[in-house]
């Protein structure tokens, strides 16, 4: 009686696992978009766009410390990507 439990346990961590990989990678794909963003001059040029991609993106990871549901973590992230995404384009991509 014991081994199905076992077994279920097992997939259901390797599951969460899986899932905190994927939020992961993903605050750092948004982080990295920030610093690109921050290093092309939006702090200056874009700041609307730049803190709000900032604050975005620090919810995002409040969030997920939280263990909030995916769906917040992720329109948090869209919303910081979405801004980061702005403010590189107000400053001309990071052309210099």
């Amino acid at each position: 009686m014991k081994r199905p439990w076992i077994v279920l346990f097992a997939i259901v961590l390797c599951a969460g696992l899986i899932a905190g990989c994927a939020t992961a990678n993903s605050i750092q794909s948004a982080r990295a978009q920030l610093a690109k963003a921050k290093d092309a001059g939006a702090v200056w040029s874009a700041p609307y766009e730049y803190y709000a991609a900032e604050a975005y993106l620090a919810k995002a990871v409040h969030e997920a410390e939280e263990g909030s549901s995916q769906a917040n973590v992720d329109l948090f992230l869209k919303k910081s990507l979405e801004n980061s995404k702005k403010a590189l384009d107000s400053v001309g991509g990071g052309a210099k």
